[in-house]
């Protein structure tokens, strides 16, 4: 039975796609109370720009993605201070992320996250395994709208809906789901959570 839980889901944009060489541009979160009966409580939000070190700059087409430019960065939070208060912001939660193994590689470069949290994306491979994990795929099967993707409030509005369907789905279906991320063929772990559990996923059918 499913019992009402505290959440904050996340969001981060960035100039690329390695922790090592790139830099978070954006963060988004919601804080959240989900009921039993799939219901969403709103806490609060938190919703930052990361202020670029020197010499970072954001490539045209990630701009163009996400309409994030260099500029946009210039006196924002530094991405200490930015980590820390999302820390603060979400202490006490679940944390909830789509692809939660990319957003936690970047946050890993101040906060180790130990908390307890859930990957929509794993939660997605888990419950409809033939089935594409993205998120403008996912929203579109569940009902959810999903507006203006690339721009981090826009993903973690419709993360969070997309996670009250999914946890009643796994719980129905006897799928745990917490704390797990999922490694595949077509998209290998690049880097693990701390305390994650490693579920290996193969494809049952053949792609057309």
């Amino acid at each position: 039975m499913l019992a009402p839980e505290t959440v904050t889901v996340i969001d981060i944009e960035t100039t690329g796609l390695e922790p090592a060489t790139g830099h978070i541009t954006e963060i988004a979160a919601i804080r959240a109370e989900v009921g039993a009966d799939g219901s969403i409580r709103e806490i609060g939000r938190f919703q930052t720009f990361v202020g670029s070190d020197a010499g970072v700059v954001v490539p045209p087409e990630i701009s163009e993605l996400t309409g994030i430019r260099t500029e946009d960065l210039r006196g924002a939070p530094s991405m200490y201070v930015a980590l820390t208060a999302l820390w603060h912001f979400a202490r006490g939660s679940v944390w909830v992320a789509h692809n939660a193994p990319f957003d936690f590689s970047f946050i890993a470069k101040v906060y180790n996250n130990n908390d307890q949290f859930a990957c929509t994306r794993a939660m997605a491979r888990l419950v409809d395994p033939d089935e594409s994990a993205s998120l403008k795929d996912v929203c579109p099967r569940y009902g959810i709208e999903l507006s203006g993707q690339h721009r981090a409030m826009n993903d973690v509005e419709a993360t969070l809906r997309l996670y009250a369907k999914l946890r009643e789905k796994a719980e129905i279906n006897g799928i745990s789901y917490q704390n797990v991320v999922v490694d595949s063929d077509e998209r290998p772990l690049k880097y693990v959570p701390q305390g994650a559990i490693i579920r290996t996923i193969k494809k049952t059918k053949e792609a057309v």
